[in-house]
């Protein structure tokens, strides 16, 4: 049986994401898949190892500033029949000013905040 482990709700939400590997030059820009205080969940066309930190940057919605995270990969599964991966990522040292902007993003979507395995 699969257990849990994330410390917060996501709400299932494709935003704009744009991340680097730290040590690394190459821009990704994708979709969240669920996002939640914690972390959040993205494709990616390029394999991004669990542990590696990324500096990264996620669009909430027009008018409000982008958030700029510093998180790392906690795991990765390939989507089968493509040539994509999953990644889970963990956001580390969220400011009190981002996490009240995320947390007013979240509570619009309340309803459909979910412990869903990934």
């Amino acid at each position: 049986m699969h257990e849990e482990r994330r410390q917060s709700a996501r709400v299932q939400c494709y935003l704009p994401v744009r991340f680097v590997v730290q040590g690394q030059r190459r821009v990704i820009q994708t979709l969240t898949k669920d996002l939640g205080l914690g972390g959040l969940r993205c494709l990616s066309p390029v394999v991004t190892p669990a542990a590696a930190p990324l500096s990264l940057e996620i669009t909430l919605g027009a008018g409000t500033r982008p958030l700029n995270v510093q998180a790392k990969v906690v795991w990765l599964k390939e989507v089968p029949q493509s040539q994509q991966f999953h990644l889970g990522i963990v956001f580390k040292d969220l400011s009190e000013e981002d996490t009240k902007l995320l947390s007013t993003y979240l509570n619009k979507f309340s309803s459909q905040l979910v412990h869903a395995s990934a």
